[in-house]
């Protein structure tokens, strides 16, 4: 008789990766709340009212600190 407690198995335990890029961010109008709102997730819905988005009309957002520094912003 063996006692104790054995290793999982590898093949049918994945763990998630946390080093993956997260969905990118997007910035759309939202045709009931009348605002534009900021949307990560596919297919797009809007935070505020979850109402669903056109795909079409969404672009790409950027964040302050990742936009190149504008020339002659003296």
């Amino acid at each position: 008789m063996r006692w104790g407690t054995a290793p999982p198995d590898a093949a049918g335990f994945r763990m998630a990766n946390e080093t993956t890029e997260p969905p990118a961010m997007r910035m759309g109008g939202c045709p009931y709340c009348e605002r534009t709102v900021l949307v990560y997730e596919d297919p797009p819905r809007c935070p505020l009212c979850a109402c669903p988005l056109d795909a079409s009309t969404m672009k790409p957002f950027a964040f302050p600190t990742e936009r190149p520094a504008e020339a002659g912003s003296d």
